[in-house]
């Protein structure tokens, strides 16, 4: 076991990210330790999720925090650590006894890191102030590390802007803690991807001011959007941290399970997953196809250019890890990636979801929300399924990108803003003009450059990277050893049609993955029956899965929709696709 002391000053030794765990009773830091958490983390706030509310609790006058944190140091985490290094919050304005006292009874019962809390920076307006003009500031935060710090202990800068990143950086903090939000559940997909997003850019902001200081300090990113491994392995890929520091992202029930797999499968993530591995991967895209190169190396000509790009793929090709690479090849790659689901959004809410709206706007409407356009301002917007746009929607779309600027509902000044447009779609938008369902003047605005994906089918020799990149997660996340397939059932999957491409082959593994025992799968015919191997097949598929996704929504298309992953449109094109192919026969 290495050191606090060693692991924050030498990264290189370690492959994978640094986990530390937020602990708020003995329980969860025995189970952290036993999942190889690689840090523990104490502080009052883990006192009071344990008792069933929210970290902003610990900055209420209830008790004295630090007595708090000692307490559960002493009663809870501290009987469990065993040899995991233990990090304690310390809040640096405590007039009960001389600072010193504390850290060093803190050193005393084998505490080894300090941070500051709770944390200066959560406050602001009028009565942060005050705390300053008290002397309860950021500076005295600063002071109260640099004296943990001439103790031999370890000193963590938690951060919440990046102003105070690059102060705490500036005193010679050993790392930073970056908040990037309040941690909380969202479950429309499109919105956590956004919300992720503004965490990730947050953090970019972060650790670039804090490099500006001279210094790069170990950095743990805490909080925002992250509840899921596959958010954390979002966030490597585009922001270059050493780990992560999480609280109710572990403390999920069943408490000693729950914390188990979460810990592992945080720690399963691979650091510096940016470009090629092995020339097959390319940041999220995985292939060696030919066709798959090509898509590599013209992404890589046109990301740096500031043009508008149209992606064309079928439905599970990965027109959305396409966009992901080149918004972050791109010079926009420190600002946000925002997500739009065109077929999600009704006609009458076009204009709030694209330009937001004012206080006051409409009944209901109690708070300024900004729209997707101010959300992604400097960045880059991804209109994903925008062959489902209104006639309506489409001209809103191609006004905002002809004037550069939008307006709130509700608000009479124009805000200018700089988007970078990808949109993508499964429909044959070049088909869609000429039948007068899609505007031609918009559609040469966002198409200066169209990029077209090739179907899993047109590159059937990627398919054995595609499984065992699958098995690989299906292994951590299962806790189950799953070596690879056999020849005959590789085989049959390089056969099969694959119309739901990718996201379809997933989805096969997976199910095999679960069922079948051995770690080599062998393919249960069984299980394998469902799968086509012709176009018409794949037809009769797609209304098959349509109708089966209708009957378990109870036939509410909206839901039936979204289970699949497409639009209200595609729904329907799905469930028609059998009388066509009654048609042909």
């Amino acid at each position: 076991m290495f050191s606090l002391k060693n692991l924050v000053q030498d990264t290189s030794k370690f492959s994978s990210p640094i986990i530390s765990v937020v602990a708020g009773n003995g329980q969860i830091t025995k189970s952290a330790v036993a999942s190889g958490a690689d840090l523990i983390i104490a502080l009052n706030a883990g006192l009071y999720r344990n008792m069933g509310f929210g970290s902003l609790a610990a900055f209420m006058p209830y008790r004295n925090a630090n007595d708090q944190t000692e307490d559960l140091l002493r009663q809870h985490i501290l009987l469990h650590t065993q040899t995991t290094p233990v990090v304690a919050g310390v809040f640096a304005a405590d007039p009960t006894q001389p600072i010193g006292r504390r850290l060093k009874r803190l050193k005393e019962l084998g505490v080894e890191g300090i941070t500051n809390w709770p944390a200066i920076g959560f406050i602001d307006g009028t009565f942060r102030s005050h705390l300053e003009a008290e002397g309860i500031g950021l500076s005295t935060e600063v002071d109260m590390l640099k004296q943990a710090k001439k103790l031999g202990l370890v000193t963590f800068g938690f951060a919440l802007s990046a102003e105070e990143a690059y102060v705490f950086a500036k005193n010679g903090v050993d790392a930073l803690i970056l908040n990037v939000g309040l941690t909380f559940e969202i479950e429309d997909t499109i919105e956590k991807r956004n919300q992720l997003q503004l965490s990730i850019t947050k953090a970019k902001e972060m650790l670039s001011k804090a490099h500006e200081s001279g210094r790069k300090p170990f950095s743990l990113i805490y909080g925002g959007s992250i509840t899921e491994p596959e958010d954390f392995a979002e966030f490597l890929q585009q922001v270059p941290i050493n780990g992560y520091a999480g609280g109710s992202t572990f403390e999920r029930f069943p408490v000693v399970e729950m914390v188990n797999m979460r810990v592992r499968s945080f720690k399963s993530i691979l650091l510096n997953t940016n470009g090629t591995n092995g020339r097959t991967k390319f940041g999220p895209l995985i292939g060696s196809s030919p066709k798959m190169k090509d898509l590599f190396k013209l992404i890589q000509k046109i990301a740096p250019y500031d043009v508008n790009v149209c992606i064309d793929g079928e439905s599970g090709t990965g027109k959305e890890l396409v966009a992901t690479q080149i918004h972050m090849l791109s010079s926009r790659k420190n600002n946000p990636f925002i997500t739009v689901n065109c077929g999600a959004i009704p006609d009458t809410l076009v204009e709030s979801e694209f330009f937001g709206y004012e206080k006051g706007a409409f009944t209901g409407a109690a708070y300024l929300k900004p729209g997707k356009f101010e959300l992604a301002n400097k960045g880059t917007l991804f209109l994903d399924e925008i062959a489902d746009l209104s006639p309506h929607a489409q001209a809103a779309l191609l006004r905002v990108i002809q004037q550069g600027e939008i307006v709130r509902l509700g608000g009479q000044k124009p805000i200018s803003v700089d988007v970078r447009i990808l949109c993508a779609s499964n429909q044959n938008l070049e088909q869609l003009v000429h039948e007068d369902k899609f505007r031609v003047d918009l559609y040469f605005r966002l198409s200066a450059i169209l990029i077209k994906i090739p179907p899993l089918r047109e590159r059937s020799s990627d398919i054995p990277l595609l499984v065992a990149n699958v098995l690989n997660k299906l292994s951590i996340k299962f806790d189950k050893k799953l070596l690879g397939t056999t020849k005959d059932f590789m085989n049959r999957l390089k056969r099969n049609y694959w119309p739901g491409n990718v996201r379809e082959l997933e989805q096969v593994i997976t199910r095999h993955a679960l069922i079948e025992e051995n770690p080599i799968l062998k393919g249960d015919p069984a299980l394998f029956a469902s799968m086509t191997f012709s176009r018409t097949g794949a037809t009769i598929d797609k209304f098959q899965k349509a109708q089966k996704a209708l009957t378990e929504a109870g036939y509410n298309k909206t839901k039936a929709a979204l289970a699949l992953g497409i639009s209200r449109k595609t729904l329907y094109q799905w469930l028609k696709s059998d009388n066509q192919n009654s048609d042909q026969n």
